[in-house]
C-alpha cells in the first residue's frame, strides 16, 4: 500500500467526519500575537529604560541638595558654636550693663500648702550666716 503524496504547499486536516480531507489555510493568528508580544516587550524596555534614566537624575538632583543641606548644616552648628562661646555671652553681658552681684540676698517664700506647719521660718540673715536656732 502506498501513500498519495501531498504537495508541499498545502495542508490537510481531518474534519470531524475523518471522510472528507480540507485545506486549512496558513496560521497567521498566532505569528500575529507573536509580532504584537515583540513589539509590546521593545516598547516596554524602551519606556523602563528612560524611567531608569529619570530616576537616576532625581537621585543626582536629591544628592546634590542633601550635600548643599548638610554644607549649611554644618555652617550653623559653627555659627551655634560661636553664639554659646561664653566668653562672647559674658562680654555681651558686660556690654548691655549685666554684672555680678556684689552681695547676695536671699529671698523667703511663704510655703503654699496650708497644712503645713512650720515651727520657725528662716530669716534672710539666719540663710545668709549660715547660723542654726
Amino acid at each position: 500500500m502506498t501513500a498519495q503524496a501531498i504537495h508541499y504547499g498545502t495542508r490537510r486536516s481531518a474534519t470531524a467526519t475523518g471522510d472528507q480531507m480540507r485545506v486549512a489555510g496558513p496560521r497567521i493568528l498566532p505569528f500575529i500575537f507573536f509580532v504584537a508580544a515583540v513589539v509590546a516587550v521593545f516598547f516596554s524596555m524602551i519606556y523602563l529604560h528612560i524611567s531608569l534614566d529619570q530616576t537616576a537624575f532625581e537621585l543626582d538632583r536629591l544628592g546634590s541638595e542633601i550635600r548643599v543641606e548638610q554644607s549649611r548644616q554644618l555652617d550653623l552648628r559653627y555659627d551655634l558654636a560661636g553664639l554659646q562661646d561664653p566668653l562672647r555671652i559674658a562680654t555681651e553681658a558686660q556690654r548691655i550693663g549685666l554684672v555680678h552681684p556684689q552681695e547676695r540676698i536671699a529671698l523667703v517664700v511663704d510655703r503654699l500648702a496650708t497644712n503645713s506647719q512650720v515651727s520657725e521660718p528662716e530669716s534672710p540673715v539666719r540663710a545668709l550666716t549660715g547660723g542654726g536656732p
